[in-house]
């Protein structure tokens, strides 16, 4: 498990939100990265992610009504610009969010707002 850092920024200051404690704090950190690519459109977005995300999908995960999904971040990654290494930083930090709810969660039953599966 990659182990919590707050604040964990790139050069350039791009969140990598491996500091996430809940999905609020990971949609934020969302939010800010598109921000910084300069808030491209969710229709721009669906295109740029080679239609593995729709517009309205990027539109309710942003808005914290559509479950976070790995699949999800990398095409959101890949939308606003990134590369591989940016997706594979976020997609880690998704699942090391996954891993340290389910931690706290035990025996609690799913936390809201982030899919169970990849």
């Amino acid at each position: 498990m990659v182990p919590f850092e707050p604040n964990v920024r790139v050069p350039g200051g791009a969140p990598v939100p491996y500091g996430a404690r809940t999905p609020d704090e990971f949609l934020e950190a969302m939010r800010e990265y598109r921000s910084r690519a300069g808030d491209p459109s969710y229709r721009e977005m669906a295109y740029r992610s080679g239609g593995v995300c729709t517009a309205e999908r990027f539109r309710r995960t942003l808005e914290g009504t559509e479950q976070l999904t790995v699949a999800l971040v990398g095409a959101f990654i890949t939308a606003c610009g990134g590369d591989a290494e940016e997706c594979g930083q976020w997609t880690t930090a998704l699942r090391s969010l996954r891993l340290r709810m389910a931690e706290r969660a035990q025996g609690r039953g799913s936390e809201p707002g982030i899919s169970p599966a990849g």
